[in-house]
């Protein structure tokens, strides 16, 4: 009978909500992780209690994982971020997120595994070493790729600072040569990979991948994103949250609301601005700007937007999608991580071709000329989010790679 080994550095939904469904259909051999607690173990109880000022600690409590299968690394994730935050200047290898994943990795490697043990399943940039104990063991090894292959985001990047020579903040972001090698390994001891988006299963293409491919879309957070009351009134708002950069597409949104010229409309951008300064000042006054949003925030932002625009260019999967949907506010975006996966065109929310300023303008205006007509596809955005639940897509994932 198959027994999963789940491991991921940080508690991630993905793994948690994965490692949970195995455990109900009794196939989970071990999860681990860093930071975690079961809720009836004391420091279980404690984490509950902070979580009340601090509700990100209630991420870390897990309900669903039983305390036996529960393998949490504290010191390693602990010590990794402390690591992260007095050697990063000295080293890449030494900023948190790959401190996170190549420490927990070579510890998993490491440590005892259950005697039932028959399939590993391990993220990018954290298998590596565990990869390499399984393929010893003779045991599966299934590869979870979140994001576009990365020579595929090289690829985008180099693109669009051509397209957009003012918009870089610095050269195109280059993997590291360690890193290369460390994931061109990963992908070459899989037996099987697991993404959640059609685009990503594309960048693999060129990546002389061997192992068959799983497309396992999302779950909404339908628990996490209530439905708002009513639709928004006032000025017609239109909403993006992220990273806005060059891969999120930003500067065609730029563009595209400079164009679309909507009376008594407002851009609000919420998340970190990494383009140049010059760039940024050519649609100074156009859009309103947060660097910042605590994820308590975010339902009410989504709630009063019009619309949220998610030009992306090549994402993994967009998770800000299913959160907009959630809430009942509908989404335009590209074929390029998650969109196709989460909307019928036309029906929950709207599909551009990537790279399009002419479509985005027209949906733009299309959205804020009619706002009856997209509240109500909001309502269908929602009862897509209702259809498709964490629960029922880590289910769909486990019977797809026949676990």
């Amino acid at each position: 009978m198959t027994a999963v080994l789940v491991s991921h550095p940080h508690v991630a939904a993905v793994s948690a909500g994965l490692a949970a469904s195995l455990a109900e259909a009794g196939k989970l051999a071990a999860y681990f992780t860093g930071v975690a607690f079961t809720p009836d173990s004391l420091a279980g109880r404690m984490a509950g209690r902070l979580s009340v000022r601090r509700p990100v600690i209630r991420n870390r409590i897990l309900d669903d994982v039983p305390a036996q299968l529960l393998h949490s690394q504290i010191a390693v994730e602990v010590s990794a971020r402390l690591a992260a935050r007095t050697l990063a200047d000295v080293h890449s290898r030494f900023r948190l997120y790959n401190a996170l994943f190549v420490t927990h990795d070579a510890v998993v490697a490491r440590r005892p595994w259950p005697a039932n043990t028959s399939t590993i399943y391990a993220y990018e940039d954290g298998a590596l070493h565990t990869f390499r104990r399984a393929a010893r063991e003779e045991l599966d090894r299934i590869w979870d790729l979140p994001l576009p292959h990365y020579r595929t985001i090289e690829r985008i990047l180099r693109e669009e600072a051509q397209r957009w020579p003012e918009a870089p903040v610095g050269p195109p972001h280059r993997e590291p040569d360690w890193k290369q090698r460390r994931k061109d390994e990963e992908l070459a001891l899989a037996t099987k990979v697991s993404v959640a988006s059609l685009f990503t299963k594309r960048s693999l293409e060129g990546a002389s991948c061997a192992a068959p491919i799983v497309i396992g879309p999302y779950g909404f957070p339908v628990a996490d994103f209530a439905p708002r009351a009513k639709a928004p009134t006032g000025k017609f708002r239109v909403l993006s949250v992220g990273t806005h950069d060059l891969r999120k597409g930003t500067p065609y949104l730029m563009e595209a609301w400079r164009r679309a010229a909507l009376p008594d409309a407002e851009l609000h951008l919420v998340g970190p601005l990494r383009l140049a300064k010059p760039f940024v000042d050519r649609y100074a006054g156009s859009f309103e700007h947060w660097p910042y949003a605590p994820k308590s925030d975010l339902a009410a932002r989504y709630a009063a937007a019009d619309l949220l625009a998610f030009p992306t260019l090549g994402d993994g999967f967009g998770l800000v999608i299913q959160e907009a949907m959630c809430s009942g506010t509908p989404v335009v975006t590209t074929p390029c991580g998650g969109g196709p996966e989460c909307i019928t065109d036309g029906v929950d929310g709207w599909i551009v071709p990537a790279r399009d300023i002419d479509a985005l303008v027209e949906r733009l205006r299309a959205c804020a000329a009619d706002r009856d007509g997209t509240a109500r596809v909001g309502l269908a955005a929602r009862a897509r989010a209702e259809s498709w639940t964490w629960r029922q897509s880590v289910e769909s994932l486990v019977r797809d790679l026949e676990l």
